[in-house]
């Protein structure tokens, strides 16, 4: 060839939208009900009909003048890659088929990909949240191995997850995320905080069995419901930023659900998780931890104490329970209390919550005892309820303090320890 541009030149996809821009000019001034979409050599059409028979026939014309422009400027169409779908409310699968080239092409019965986005027959998008999330889980299998001891530093654990990983399970979520509690949502959110946590226990190197709130500041990730929410106020966002005339700035305020859901993100912020900090004024919590090896707490946990000793202890079941016990020695009879914490908490609250309602127990006394001494299992429990700084479970830790205080208005002189 003597004429011609080099192979990859940045003026060739210029050039090529160019020359087939007249394709779309001609086809839908012929068929008037017909709309193009396209990207580069990508070419769709949209039609709208009552029944699966009356869109068939519009593509089926379309093809038809499309291959007519081809013929007369040059341009081959291949049409065994063509595919075609249907979006309906119905449930039976279309039969109806398109007639383009020479060839019969049939809607397809489950998804079909365009633009990198797998599109079912009723637009749930639930097949392009499976592609998305297991890619995402396979960028986390191959990367994990730099959060290793020989891998990068601590710092830029996080942001690879984030950028590599997180950004790939999430792509195109804009689409299908309606908000936290809504229908169909709470599957997609919770596989997506599963891929979350696996990302901050290789950040932090933790256990299965760590506090996912703790385990995610830890690690620097956002929670999944955070993110989706996130990336959809910023797309709302972006598509508003775009000029007058631009066809993408009309989704905001086009009468579609995508653009309620839109509308809500942009002005509505969701739900808002409580922080509680400490007031400025607040004293130092009088009262003792003690932190003890398993054999020396069973002897002294055996032997008479003065005052009132308290065992707690909290769980999480296998199905998601959580809750926790409280239990003292009234004379020779063991009493306490059991308390459910619902379904939707981890081991640690439970731990935390465990030492709150003990030591409030205590404060509702009428005679306040010489001595409290309270033993748990959990010494993460421990430091998080004579914590000042702010954090997950804080407000165990405000409880803390009231009922020391009240305790300690009724008996300055009780001594205060959590074994």
């Amino acid at each position: 060839m003597e004429t011609g541009i080099p192979q990859g030149s940045p003026a060739a996809p210029i050039l090529f939208i160019t020359y087939l821009s007249g394709i779309f000019e001609e086809v839908e001034r012929e068929c008037e009900e017909v709309r193009a979409l396209s990207f580069a050599d990508d070419i769709s059409w949209w039609a709208e009909g009552k029944t699966e028979e009356e869109v068939a026939n519009k593509l089926s014309n379309v093809a038809e003048v499309a291959c007519r422009w081809g013929d007369r400027n040059g341009v081959t169409f291949d049409h065994n890659k063509s595919e075609a779908i249907l979006f309906s409310r119905r449930r039976k699968a279309p039969t109806a088929t398109i007639r383009t080239g020479g060839t019969e092409v049939a809607f397809n019965k489950e998804t079909a990909r365009w633009l990198g986005v797998w599109l079912d027959s009723h637009l749930t998008l639930r097949d392009y949240q499976k592609v998305m999330l297991k890619k995402g889980r396979k960028a986390w299998a191959r990367l994990k191995r730099l959060t290793e001891q020989m891998g990068l530093t601590a710092g830029n654990c996080p942001k690879v997850m984030t950028a590599c990983v997180q950004s790939v399970a999430m792509y195109g979520s804009e689409l299908w995320w309606k908000g936290e509690g809504k229908q169909g949502m709470a599957g997609g959110a919770a596989e997506l905080q599963k891929l979350v946590n696996l990302e901050a226990r290789a950040v932090t190197g933790c256990f299965r069995m760590t506090n996912q709130a703790a385990l995610g500041n830890e690690a620097g990730l956002r929670p999944a419901v955070a993110q989706l929410n996130n990336r959809q106020r910023r797309f709302g966002a972006q598509l508003l930023a775009l000029p007058w005339g631009d066809e993408a700035r009309k989704i905001v305020g086009a009468p579609s659900g995508i653009e309620r859901r839109l509308e809500e993100a942009l002005g509505y912020l969701g739900r808002m998780e409580e922080t509680i900090t400490l007031p400025l004024a607040a004293k130092r919590l009088d009262l003792e931890t003690i932190v003890e090896v398993r054999e020396e707490v069973k002897r002294t946990a055996g032997r008479e104490r003065a005052g009132l000793t308290i065992f707690t202890d909290g769980s999480r079941a296998s199905n998601g329970a959580t809750g926790y016990a409280v239990t003292w020695k009234n004379r020779s009879k063991w009493v306490g209390v059991k308390t459910h914490l619902g379904y939707n908490q981890e081991a640690f609250d439970t731990e935390c919550a465990a030492l709150a309602h003990a030591l409030e127990l205590v404060a509702r006394r009428r005679v306040a005892p010489e001595a409290v001494t309270i033993y748990t299992d959990a010494q993460a429990a421990m430091r998080k309820i004579v914590a000042e700084e702010p954090g997950p479970e804080q407000k165990y830790a405000v409880l803390a303090r009231k009922w020391v205080a009240a305790l300690k208005q009724t008996r300055p002189e009780v001594r205060i320890e959590i074994r």
